[in-house]
């Protein structure tokens, strides 16, 4: 109940402050620096004014989480997308006898909805039930203020599970890698990792495989060295293929021992709102970030 009229209150409150008010608002607080939405120099400046300014049509089916999957096997092959069990108007058309013993579950007009299913016998169908509905009742435009989410029909979908990459020396779990894209070239590779401690760490490496000295959204760099994956070159090759030839674009993937994934791509990350550290960074991935 909260969270439902914490959510009408953020419609209601798109009647009276813009999208540009808002989030400059919330830009200042987590940044701590007053943005220039008109003349934009740093990477989450360049991030916000897109959201502002550019309400181009395709972003949105970009960030369609079915309607991409066209998009993707027509570019780099169905082999390098995760296979699809099926597509659900509604949590009650799912027949859940009838799905594989592992599975995700997701919506594909939001982020953060997924629900991994390592073992059918043990899966929880009520709470699944409880947040996919919650998920779809609400649009995520409202939420953030990300234009691009705001005309997605909401779906679910529920895909193969897929048995991510483990690096052998340190036993550590590779979950995402997203490949940073400027100007038609990938650049760096942001690897999220699970480490034998259960701790969640992100390393930031040029395509080179060398570990750079910033990081974002607080998130620690691993202590220990991870082996460049083997299929590390082939994925840099698809992010180079899938990537926006101007400005700015992420290519998120799922590895595994053999394969690579495509996940998702991302114009917006963090809602132009990512910390990076050191602070300089925010300006210097800025210049990589030459045209509109």
């Amino acid at each position: 109940m909260l969270n439902s009229l914490i959510y009408c209150a953020k419609i209601f409150r798109t009647l009276f402050v813009s999208d540009e008010r808002y989030l400059k608002k919330r830009f200042i607080k987590k940044l701590g620096y007053v943005p220039n939405f008109k003349n934009p120099q740093t990477f989450n400046e360049k991030v916000t004014a897109r959201m502002i300014l550019n309400r181009c049509p395709f972003y949105t089916t970009l960030a369609d989480k079915y309607a991409v999957r066209d998009l993707i096997i027509d570019r780099i092959g169905e082999q390098h997308i995760v296979p699809l069990v099926g597509v659900y108007q509604k949590f009650e058309d799912i027949q859940f006898d009838a799905l594989p013993h592992q599975f995700v579950l997701k919506c594909t007009h939001d982020s953060g909805s997924a629900q991994i299913c390592t073992n059918k016998d043990n899966f929880n169908i009520e709470r699944a039930r409880t947040r996919t509905n919650q998920s779809l009742s609400m649009n995520m435009y409202y939420r953030k203020r990300e234009w691009h989410y705001k005309n997605i029909t909401p779906r679910i979908i529920v895909e193969n599970y897929v048995d991510l990459y483990v690096d052998q020396a340190t036993q550590s779990t590779i979950t995402t890698c997203r490949v940073h894209c400027f100007e038609g070239k990938s650049e760096f590779v942001e690897v999220d990792v699970i480490g034998v401690d259960g701790i969640d760490y992100s390393n930031i490496y040029n395509t080179f495989w060398e570990l750079q000295p910033f990081t974002v959204d607080c998130k620690k760099s691993m202590p220990n060295e991870i082996s460049e994956p083997l299929k590390c070159t082939k994925m840099i090759d698809l992010a180079n293929t899938l990537c926006f030839k101007y400005g700015y674009s992420r290519v998120d993937f799922l590895l595994t021992k053999d394969e690579v994934y495509f996940s998702e791509i991302t114009l917006t990350p963090n809602a132009g709102r990512m910390v990076i550290e050191p602070k300089e960074w925010d300006e210097k991935l800025g210049q990589y970030w030459k045209s509109n």
